[in-house]
């Protein structure tokens, strides 16, 4: 299952994909499925050059220890740049992608909460591939309306997730999206300059409830006044002519997870001009031990650091450590 995000880069560190399975399927099934995400894609997303607006919202964080933390994020869309700030607790960050360059201010390390963030707005999106096998399309009702669920199996390497994707049956829209540990509800959906978004998006992860997210989207009117909206002594980054992403030098795995089914822990951060990773952090989703040996074991990973005109440069990465069982 190929999902979009935004934000930042991300460098999975993962198995690749098996295709074992796919033959066992009934084809008009899959077809059928194909057909319902295409079409999803299709009323959400614009074919179109949008006229200049802003996305905004504010989203609340659940801790697993009954902590509740707030933040604030909004967007800028113009038809060559694009403006990210997000505020959430001390964390306070502003990036400007201009045609040619970057600016942002001072860098921060972004919390796991706002990564978390950037995978679901403003919404959730994907195409099946081949390591997907439809198993099936149901009937069902998902917040007062008709919708259809199509169930299926996800194999990459030897982890085996058996997912479910929901879209509503009159709208086309996606109203669910449960693949893996993850359950994402998207609800409130309006038309925004002739696509469908979502006004509200909740998150769970294995069964809890991680984060609640409310947005909005307003067209601006006039001129963009990049200048004022651009940070007090930015930092400015060039665009790379010539880029080279990083290469995996040595990323050993763990041997054992103890009893139990496979377990991934994926861990965010930077892979600096050593090669190392810096700044490795998790969302913690209920394993604190192997979370805690996963930022271990990723610090001592070794890249070639990715490369930009020739010089080494810090990316953002998404990395997996995969626990077997014993």
């Amino acid at each position: 299952m190929i999902a979009f995000r935004r934000g930042v880069r991300f460098l999975p560190v993962i198995l690749l994909a098996s295709s074992t399975g796919v033959c066992a399927q009934d084809m008009p099934t899959r077809v059928e499925a194909i057909r319902l995400l295409e079409r999803a894609n299709f009323v959400s997303r614009s074919a179109r050059i949008m006229p200049n607006h802003k996305e905004e919202g504010t989203f609340r964080a659940y801790g697993l220890d009954g902590t509740v933390r707030n933040g604030t994020f909004n967007t800028i869309y113009s038809a060559d740049t694009v403006r990210h700030e997000t505020v959430f607790g001390e964390y306070h960050a502003i990036i400007i992608h201009f045609p040619d360059h970057i600016a942002q201010g001072e860098y921060q390390p972004p919390p796991p909460e706002t990564l978390e963030l950037g995978g679901l707005i403003p919404l959730k999106l994907g195409r099946f591939d081949e390591s997907d096998t439809i198993h099936s399309i149901t009937a069902a009702t998902l917040f007062g309306r008709p919708a259809r669920c199509i169930h299926f199996e996800t194999v990459n390497g030897r982890t085996r997730q058996s997912n479910e994707i929901c879209v509503d049956e009159e709208q086309g829209n996606v109203a669910r999206w449960n693949v893996g540990e993850d359950l994402v509800d998207l609800t409130d959906y309006s038309a925004f300059e002739g696509v469908l978004l979502p006004a509200h998006i909740r998150h769970y992860i294995n069964g809890k409830l991680r984060m609640e997210v409310e947005q909005k989207f307003s067209v601006i009117d006039g001129p963009m006044d990049w200048a004022a909206l651009t940070p007090a002594n930015p930092t400015m980054l060039h665009k790379c002519k010539q880029y080279r992403r990083p290469i995996i030098q040595s990323a050993p795995q763990p041997s054992s997870a103890g009893a139990g089914p496979w377990y991934d822990v994926e861990v965010d951060g930077v892979i600096r001009e050593d090669g190392q990773v810096h700044e490795a952090a998790v969302l913690a989703n209920g394993k604190p031990e192997l979370e805690a040996q996963a930022i271990q074991i990723v610090s001592g990973w070794i890249f070639s650091p990715s490369m930009c005109d020739g010089k080494p440069n810090p990316e953002y990465a998404h990395l997996v450590v995969h626990f077997p069982p014993q």
